[in-house]
């Protein structure tokens, strides 16, 4: 089309053909790449102390609802625990008084008894506590509580050989420790 072509300048060329000066000035007297202006280097610096800050921090902040979450699965899991530790001296002398039940009592009244004894322990069962093993077993200090020893040559040192209260676990916490005889060899007689 006639007419669309630019026209020459003072030099005879054409504007494409000229060298582009910058329009910032700021760009023209920007340093080549590969060096820092210094306000640049220490705004840079700023920057890197500043997403390491915000990286701890989100870290930080990670490990608490993580800790939170813990700590409430966990309260969630003991809420029971008191109230179950005030309830086991009771499903002892249950048992207790099931073991010298009396000559001449009623049978029925008797299972109805047992019935109400089994459904307590369950009811106990369903709630975490579990009894922890004893007879048999070797000593474990964690999990037992020696109160007396017993010389033999039939079991091993440091087996027990009766137990003397059952002790019971609330899922994986000890939540009172099993009172033991523990067997020991004999002593030498001089």
């Amino acid at each position: 089309m006639p007419g669309t072509e630019q026209p020459p300048d003072e030099a005879g060329k054409f504007f494409d053909e000229q060298p582009r000066q910058p329009i910032d000035q700021r760009a023209a007297s920007a340093p080549e790449a590969g060096t820092a202006v210094p306000g640049e280097q220490a705004a840079g610096e700023q920057n890197d102390a500043a997403f390491a800050r915000y990286q701890r921090l989100a870290a930080d902040f990670e490990n608490y609802k993580r800790r939170t979450r813990q700590e409430l699965a966990d309260r969630t899991q003991y809420a029971n625990e008191e109230l179950l530790r005030k309830l086991l001296p009771i499903l002892d002398n249950f048992k207790r008084a099931l073991d010298h039940t009396p000559a001449g009592v009623d049978p029925g009244w008797l299972e109805g008894i047992r019935l109400v004894a089994r459904q307590f322990e369950a009811t106990l069962a369903a709630q975490g506590l579990t009894t922890i093993p004893a007879l048999g077993e070797k000593f474990d200090p964690s999990q037992h509580e020696a109160i007396a020893r017993q010389e033999t040559d039939e079991q091993e040192e440091g087996t027990i050989v009766e137990e003397m209260q059952p002790g019971y676990r609330l899922h994986d916490r000890v939540l009172r420790p099993t009172l033991v005889k523990v067997a020991q060899p004999p002593a030498l007689n001089s």
